[in-house]
């Protein structure tokens, strides 16, 4: 039976009209809103700064409405999301999938589940906080139209901005007592929006970068993941990563025609749509080339899985408090306090006696799941547990050492994983 915050936490997901309630779209749409309106009110309204021409201004606020409307289609729209329960018609090709307990149906190629979400997702590249959503299919191209225009318009307030603000804090902050009150905080609302626009602009277009490269190689972020994995394992024949098409063909697949590159619409040609299921892909490659790398990839990762014994009780509750730092180095280290995984990926409560399966380990962390029978309500709860709480593990390298056959090395390195929110 669900508990009563698992009832209102699927309320929350239920209702699409919630998706702006999150700390992600919170901070977001008001750092868009403060900084277009400093902007505005102080450049456009009172005529300070470099007051913009017309078609410098038409500019302005087109930027600003684009990226307004491409952040509301990426959050709003997500990704796609397979069928609960989908599976190929062909029995062959079902063989060739992962299944997704949660969904109770196979994953599509190329799609990959959220634990945020809670849904399988077309095409995922991350979830997102703050658009409280997942990058994917649907929405890659709302997402990275959303980035552009942000670097846009901040860029351009910088501009608008700067001239006026770098010389009115140059005279009057030293002499502050002599200007009235209003004009001091005018000032300060301009240096803070012309600060912030400039940090949007540097950790934005970071983030810019990364997601051109992705659009370029048509490779999400998870399956540059999975690529890496795979050149780095010996093999025959060097892994052939099916869906990169040339960097030109591969743009038309996210963004479209040329023409349509500056508006949030989605309409491929073609040669380059996609049904989120199945994807064109090279001469001599099929679809299921990726998935069954992935599956040899997942059976790698359970071979190198070990089980540990909890030493000390960890309390995924306690753990949130902000207040607690000086407990949790006390009890866990100051690598474990200020070294955490990703917020949104959730933590395990574990008792002292209890065993847990590692699947993927951190300098100060490892991710671990419980191992009830599928009757059990537990029996599929993971996340994150500090080091510090497990004793050492049940087997060793030297034991696998002994029990696996000769030449086979590869278990006995030290279990990694994928780090992605994704499964």
């Amino acid at each position: 039976q669900r508990s009563p915050m698992e009832v209102l936490k699927g309320a929350y997901r239920s209702v699409r009209g919630f998706r702006l309630l999150h700390w992600g779209p919170l901070i977001t749409l008001f750092l868009i809103g403060f900084i277009s309106y400093s902007t505005v009110a102080n450049v456009v309204i009172d005529g300070k700064g470099r007051v913009p021409g017309p078609i410098e201004l038409a500019w302005y606020f087109f930027s600003v409405a684009m990226l307004t409307l491409s952040y509301l289609k990426a959050s709003f729209g997500g990704p796609g999301h397979a069928p609960v329960g989908w599976a190929p018609a062909c029995q062959a090709d079902r063989e060739k999938l992962q299944f997704c307990k949660r969904c109770k149906g196979y994953k599509p190629p190329r799609a990959h589940h959220c634990s945020a979400c809670n849904k399988c997702c077309l095409k995922m590249d991350h979830h997102c906080p703050w658009i409280n959503n997942c990058v994917g299919h649907n929405n890659h191209k709302d997402f990275f139209l959303f980035l552009s225009y942000v670097i846009v318009a901040c860029a351009h307030s910088c501009i608008l901005l700067g001239p006026y603000t770098l010389r009115g804090a140059w005279h009057v902050f030293p002499r502050m007592h002599r200007y009235p009150a209003h004009l001091v905080l005018r000032l300060y609302q301009m240096l803070m929006a012309m600060v912030l626009a400039l940090s949007l602009v540097v950790s934005i277009g970071c983030l810019w970068v990364q997601q051109a490269q992705s659009i370029m190689e048509n490779a999400t972020g998870i399956e540059q993941w999975i690529l890496r994995k795979a050149n780095a394992r010996d093999r025959e024949k060097p892994f052939v990563y099916p869906y990169n098409l040339g960097w030109l063909r591969n743009v038309k697949m996210v963004l479209g025609p040329l023409y349509l590159w500056p508006f949030p619409t989605r309409i491929p040609t073609k040669e380059e749509a996609s049904d989120g299921i199945r994807y064109p892909v090279r001469l001599g490659c099929s679809q299921y080339d990726l998935t069954e790398e992935q599956l040899q990839q997942k059976q790698l990762k359970k071979d190198r899985s070990f089980h540990v014994t909890v030493k000390k009780d960890f309390n995924t509750t306690c753990s949130n408090s902000p207040h607690i730092l000086p407990y949790m180095c006390w009890a866990y280290g100051c690598g474990a306090t200020f070294a955490c995984p990703d917020c949104e990926e959730g933590r395990l409560s574990v008792a002292v006696g209890e065993k847990i399966l590692v699947t993927r380990v951190r300098k100060h962390w490892l991710y671990a799941r419980r191992e009830y029978s599928k009757g059990d309500a537990r029996w599929n709860e993971r996340g994150w547990v500090p080091r510090g709480c497990v004793k050492d593990p049940l087997r060793t390298p030297a034991e696998d050492v002994t029990q696996q056959p000769a030449g086979d090395e590869s278990k006995t390195r030290p279990p990694n994983g994928n780090h992605s929110k994704s499964e």
